[in-house]
């Protein structure tokens, strides 16, 4: 509950959460849809509904807000940060490519972003799903090079957390893909497959963070579950991957800082 902004947004929508989802500009019509008609199948309280969907709005555009961060480190340090990466020896990689799940959540709240609690369970039980996504069998999550490629090379131990599955120079190749598209354009990407319409509503809208989820719908043996009465989580993994890669990124880049620096 609360009187906030951000606990109240949803009354100047007059369809209530449906409205919410059809104007978050991540969904395709279709996608919309699904979650629409998907709705009525939660087993949740009305008000947990309403509260999942505005959270979700609110850490999409909180994420936005960092981006622009890592754009002005790329910016000024590409170069020497991609040499200096390459140089690092396996014992530096295990050292800072290591996150306990419990961290995810703990450093969004030490950046003043305070989570609602149904919203993160709804978050903590997705971690646990990309702790162990070889074991759900669901099909790739990822849109575009970055995505796809650090989905590839996530892996999560039980003692360290989320790492990289090996320090090849495949791996560390996309890694750097991945640190770079956390400046942008795009919080995440579209999917490459578009109709004409889709085309065109994307240059209509200059702040749509290309996170579209309608294969879900368009193609069955993409989906994690073909029954569109059912609700995807998939845009929610996305985005938990999203902010285990903007952690390694923070410590990356104060790394870096440090030591050339001191040279």
């Amino acid at each position: 509950g609360g009187t906030c902004a951000c606990c109240s947004f949803n009354l100047f929508l007059p369809n209530g959460t449906a409205g919410l989802i059809e104007s978050m500009s991540e969904f395709e019509t279709d996608a919309a849809k699904a979650e629409v008609s998907a709705l009525d199948r939660l087993p949740w309280p009305p008000d947990m509904k309403d509260q999942v969907w505005m959270e979700r709005v609110r850490l999409r555009q909180f994420c936005k807000k960092s981006m622009k961060t890592y754009k002005k480190f790329w910016d000024t340090h590409g170069e020497d940060y991609e040499v200096w990466f390459y140089q690092l020896s396996k014992q530096q990689l295990c050292r800072w490519f290591q996150l306990p799940r419990t961290e995810i959540m703990e450093r969004l709240q030490q950046q003043k972003f305070h989570l609602h609690a149904s919203f993160g369970t709804v978050l903590c039980a997705v971690t646990e799903q990309v702790a162990h996504f070889e074991m759900t069998h669901y099909p790739v999550d990822g849109r575009g090079e970055a995505e796809t490629g650090f989905e590839e090379i996530l892996a999560f131990d039980r003692r360290g957390g989320f790492t990289l599955k090996d320090d090849s120079k495949e791996t560390r190749r996309k890694w750097l893909i991945r640190h770079k598209a956390l400046g942008g354009p795009k919080l995440l990407e579209r999917n490459e497959k578009k109709t004409a319409i889709d085309k065109s509503s994307d240059s209509d809208d200059e702040d749509d963070d290309g996170d579209a989820d309608d294969a879900i719908e368009r193609d069955p043996s993409q989906a994690e579950n073909t029954d569109c009465s059912v609700p995807s989580f998939r845009s929610d993994r996305r985005i938990v991957r999203w902010l285990i890669a903007r952690c390694f990124a923070d410590v990356l880049q104060d790394a870096f800082r440090k030591q050339t620096e001191c040279k």
